[in-house]
């Protein structure tokens, strides 16, 4: 049974990878971010904490934090948009060269998120006044595999933090820098700030962290840089607000 909504509003302060082709190579670039910045999205209704499943109460505390973090506008994902997320995305990097040779799978997989471990699964996108940043909170039930799933998917971040910092995609008629980093955001299993240049510029910050039975992932999409102390507490405060509505 969900835990009640209950949201802290005390702090008051200010990504997937999709299908690539060798004559238009979309370097990451979510396309339900797009969604929600697009407003074609369904708008998050009004309902009571009974009516929710669990994952829902927790996208909803974190949506509701968002919106007094500068994040007004919101969408929830479901439907067919959910339904498309819950699909591994394929031959992202057909026809792409990624160098180092060794980074190719570990970006590969940064297509994933928790939707895809096919569980009880929800999703809010929402984004600030003048929509140069989207931001979304994820959760998922774990499920029988989805411990060793994210444990996998988090080990491919460190790898990429270790060995990635810097990787180039080359493609017909198409070349990108992705620079990678720590964002140092305290208490989480994986967190991942990158940057990518050229026709697709933007930058991205995505946390995630597990609870016995969930898992949560908090990102964040925009063209300016999203590497400041500040909105990576914003961040980290959207994170707390989901995983506290969960067992």
């Amino acid at each position: 049974m969900p835990k009640r909504l209950t949201v802290s509003l005390a702090l008051c302060a200010a990504l997937a990878l999709s299908a690539c082709s060798s004559t238009e190579a979309q370097m990451p670039d979510d396309q339900t971010h797009k969604i929600a910045a697009e407003g074609t999205a369904s708008p998050s209704p009004s309902a009571s904490p009974q009516d929710l499943t669990t994952a829902e109460v927790a996208t909803t505390a974190g949506a509701v934090l968002a919106s007094q973090l500068g994040f007004p506008s919101s969408a929830k994902i479901q439907g067919k948009d959910l339904e498309a997320l819950s699909t591994p995305p394929t031959d992202t990097l057909k026809d792409i060269v990624v160098l180092p040779a060794q980074c190719s799978a570990p970006i590969n997989d940064l297509n994933w998120s928790p939707v895809q471990l096919g569980t009880e699964a929800a999703r809010t996108d929402f984004t600030n006044e003048n929509q140069s940043i989207t931001g979304s909170v994820e959760v998922a039930k774990l499920g029988k595999d989805g411990s060793a799933t994210v444990a996998s998917h988090n080990k491919n971040v460190r790898t990429i933090l270790d060995q990635c910092k810097s990787a180039k995609l080359n493609g017909m008629d198409y070349t990108e820098t992705l620079k990678f980093s720590d964002p140092k955001v305290d208490s989480l299993d994986s967190a991942l700030y990158y940057s990518r240049d050229g026709q697709y510029a933007q930058n991205s910050l995505v946390l995630i962290k597990t609870t016995k039975e969930y898992a949560v992932m908090v990102s964040f999409l925009s063209t300016n840089p999203l590497s400041d102390a500040k909105f990576n507490k914003v961040a980290g405060s959207v994170m707390d607000a989901a995983i506290a509505q969960l067992p």
